[in-house]
């Protein structure tokens, strides 16, 4: 009887080493892996223009100025694009400033894109990712210069995301 009981404890004690070596060489395994490349997607909130600007109520050169913005000051951007402009606070007031503009960083520009489909905005920069949207066709989007693997990062309706760069024309 006190045989069979050993036999029985070495038994379970075996099994659980075997389930904690298992356990642990998992996690050497996934600790090791490639790490993803970090990259934000987030939109950007402050830009700086980088000539006076003449600040517009809508977008397009056939609207009417609301505002002179001087060179280097920093605006907010809301995160709404049409093709050549973008919206900024200024003032308290939103309004619009033609994209060449304003910056990011030390380049002149804040690029944006046009969809020629429906698109989606991808959480992250992968084919099988999950999709925070669908940026329907014809929507303006601002593109923050960030691209991982083929995707550039691109901010829509305050949500940061991924989009394919193939479904931007260039």
């Amino acid at each position: 009887m006190v045989n069979r009981f050993v036999i029985l404890i070495r038994s379970v004690l075996r099994e659980r080493l075997n389930l904690l070596c298992a356990l642990v060489l998992a996690f050497l395994v996934g600790a090791s892996a490639p790490v993803a490349q970090e990259a934000s997607a987030k939109a950007p909130s402050l830009a700086t223009t980088v000539l006076d600007a003449e600040a517009l109520e809508a977008p397009g050169d056939d609207t009417g100025p609301a505002a002179e913005i001087p060179q280097g000051a920093e605006v907010e951007l809301t995160g709404d694009a049409a093709p050549g402009f973008l919206a900024v606070y200024y003032d308290g007031e939103a309004v619009w400033v033609p994209a060449q503009h304003l910056s990011l960083d030390d380049r002149p520009g804040i690029d944006s894109g046009m969809t020629v489909a429906d698109i989606a905005l991808l959480e992250p920069p992968t084919p099988e990712a999950f999709v925070r949207e669908i940026i329907l066709e014809g929507q303006a989007v601002i593109l923050t210069g960030t691209s991982v693997y083929g995707y550039d990062a691109a901010p829509h309706d305050g949500s940061g995301g991924w989009i394919d760069a193939r479904d931007l024309p260039q």
